[in-house]
């Protein structure tokens, strides 16, 4: 797919689907010690989107596909290692009269090995409409910019063919994709970083949340999944040899005014 890019279309889809849905992103406080990197370290994300009068439900499905019942403090969660490694998935069912909300994000932890692999947890079926990344990174890999991945959108376990699915960043950029008559989309995530800083990781990774809505017999689904994503790196190596030309331009620069007589040093009056 090309770069994202903004149309009616966008907008009114946004306005029908991500203003519903419920859907996770870390917390602030939590961005830098834990709260979208591997590792030992709790976590805590924050369910974005809750109302009043809901019924919402939180799980966390462990790699060995254990799954164990949350509480919401507010709107958010704190997850304790658990000693497990691989993928969990985050998980949020709300139901408010006929609408039912769905809310998945895929985390991975440090610990010891288990008998099951992040596709068995992929194919759970986790009930009604549903995002499912096809396959997940591979351990240490992540989501990056200006790569292509692919997803899967399933209702009750089944491929939804020729279906909508909005994908935005927290950086502003958007895009409509529709998948193929297997459910899959093919979607490439955009380079919108504010500014890359010329080391590996060092640049703050962005948000990518994915969002899709369906109507049957009367009942309204909506399901979103999200991600972090890092810049790719490409990215922030050109930076940083941007930032090594400049500096031996500098120093370059020095040695020959260095070498020059002092009258040539001299600036004109």
């Amino acid at each position: 797919m090309g770069q994202y890019r903004f149309f009616p279309l966008v907008l009114v889809f946004m306005s029908s689907v991500s203003l519903a849905d419920i859907y996770w992103q870390p917390v602030e406080s939590l961005k830098g010690s834990g709260g979208h990197g591997h590792g030992r370290m709790a976590k805590a994300f924050q369910l974005m989107g809750l109302k009043d009068g809901t019924d919402t439900s939180v799980s966390y499905i462990h790699s060995d596909l254990e799954s164990s019942d949350l509480s919401l403090h507010g709107d958010s969660v704190h997850l304790k290692p658990t000693g497990k490694n691989n993928y969990h998935a985050l998980v949020a069912r709300q139901v408010q009269d006929n609408k039912h909300r769905l809310a998945v994000r895929y985390i991975y932890n440090n610990g010891r090995p288990v008998n099951t692999s992040p596709s068995d947890l992929l194919a759970l079926n986790l009930g009604g409409l549903q995002i499912i990344p096809s396959p997940l990174p591979r351990e240490h890999w992540k989501y990056k910019s200006k790569s292509l991945y692919r997803f899967q959108v399933t209702f009750d376990g089944k491929p939804l063919a020729e279906h909508g699915l909005l994908a935005t960043t927290r950086f502003g950029s958007n895009e409509i994709l529709h998948t193929d008559q297997s459910g899959f989309i093919e979607l490439v995530i955009p380079e919108d970083f504010p500014e890359i800083t010329p080391k590996k990781r060092a640049t703050p990774p962005g948000e990518m949340q994915l969002f899709s809505a369906y109507s049957r017999d009367g009942q309204e689904y909506e399901a979103s999944m999200t991600a972090a994503y890092h810049p790719s790196e490409s990215s922030w190596k050109s930076v940083s040899l941007g930032a090594l030309v400049v500096l031996i331009g500098i120093v370059f620069g020095f040695f020959i005014n260095r070498k020059l007589p002092e009258h040539n040093r001299r600036k004109a009056k």
